[in-house]
């Protein structure tokens, strides 16, 4: 009775091994009998080929005739050889047509995989636009804030240079720090022969540590204190009138004289308007703004930074206001209109 478990085992795995054996028996013999099939197939058609040799080049003749009177209309010989080499040939020539339309036509658009060319230059030309508003837009706002600044009666300088301007201030005050000294005989003849020239120092008050020198206190006090250039050489035709809001003065001169600006400063404005033609504004020290209009030409762009006496413009008659070839100048402080004759000559 111990051994009848064991005994039982090790028939049960014997039963396994015997089916096993027996797959894979019926297995070989469906494997033989396939290739015995195939070769007797292929044998038949080897024993045959002479006859499929002769159906392959054996010709039909295919006829079309009427119904009515059995009349030849047209007829072809044809063997199945040749309608064999045919059909291949013509795939080939229809694969090589496709390739060729997909590849040199605009169909390949259809082709997924294939990118459009129009899609990618407009693609192209929108990022160079976007780009170019985004500039633009820049500097607008870079304008905007400069304006701001001038009607509160700021330097915009200090605000986009402050490191700069911190040093400027400390130059002030070391310089005011030195020891003044009295200029000679010859040193007076030559700063009186210079303010004689196209510069004009309108400073006529010593100015003391209790005395206002901001711009906007200087025009309350109408004691102008800034060093100015000539615009341009000329006469005046027509002048300053606050009552009229006549903002500046028209200087008469000949057309494409160069226009020059009054101070170093940056061109925060340079466009075309309907009623003043070609306008040109330059934002200065202190909260100074020197605009020139009906120009006919522009010579320098928003952003560009500008000396005193270097020309930004040519001397023109556009616009709508405008009877003949003149520069209508006006000079604002600390956001108000001023009188130009007060502190330039032409």
């Amino acid at each position: 009775m111990k051994f009848l478990p064991f005994v039982y085992k090790s028939n049960a795995m014997s039963d396994d091994q015997h089916n096993d054996t027996q797959k894979e028996r019926r297995g070989f013999k469906a494997v033989a009998s396939w290739f015995h099939e195939v070769g007797h197939f292929f044998s038949n058609l080897w024993s045959k080929r002479d006859i499929i040799s002769r159906e392959f080049k054996h010709k039909q003749r295919f006829v079309m005739m009427d119904t009515v009177t059995y009349k030849e209309k047209w007829s072809f010989q044809l063997s199945a050889i040749n309608l064999f080499v045919t059909i291949g040939i013509s795939i080939i020539v229809l694969v090589i047509v496709t390739s060729l339309i997909i590849a040199f036509t605009p169909l390949r658009e259809f082709i997924p995989g294939y990118a459009n060319p129009r899609m990618v230059e407009q693609t192209y030309q929108n990022s160079r636009t976007v780009d170019s508003l985004e500039h633009v837009l820049a500097q607008q706002e870079a304008m905007m804030a400069d304006l701001r600044d001038i009607m509160t009666g700021q330097d915009p300088d200090k605000r986009l240079h402050p490191a700069k301007s911190n040093a400027q201030n400390n130059d002030k005050k070391a310089d005011t720090k030195e020891q003044e000294y009295k200029p000679s005989k010859a040193d007076e003849e030559l700063r009186k022969e210079v303010e004689e020239q196209d510069r004009y120092v309108v400073m006529r008050k010593k100015e003391t540590p209790s005395q206002p020198t901001q711009a906007t206190q200087a025009v309350e006090n109408n004691t102008p204190s800034i060093l100015l250039f000539t615009p341009i050489k000329g006469k005046v035709i027509s002048p300053y009138d606050v009552k009229t809001r006549h903002y500046g003065v028209d200087i008469a001169g000949a057309e494409n004289d160069a226009v020059k600006s009054v101070a170093p400063g940056t061109v925060i404005f340079a466009n075309f308007t309907i009623e003043t033609g070609n306008v040109i504004a330059v934002q200065h020290h202190g909260g100074i703004i020197s605009v020139y209009k009906h120009n006919s030409t522009l010579l320098k762009h928003e952003g560009d930074i500008v000396r005193a006496g270097e020309p930004i413009a040519y001397l023109g008659n556009s616009g709508e206001l405008t009877t003949g070839p003149h520069l209508h100048f006006e000079l604002w402080i600390g956001g108000k209109p001023v009188n130009p004759l007060i502190y330039t000559s032409f």
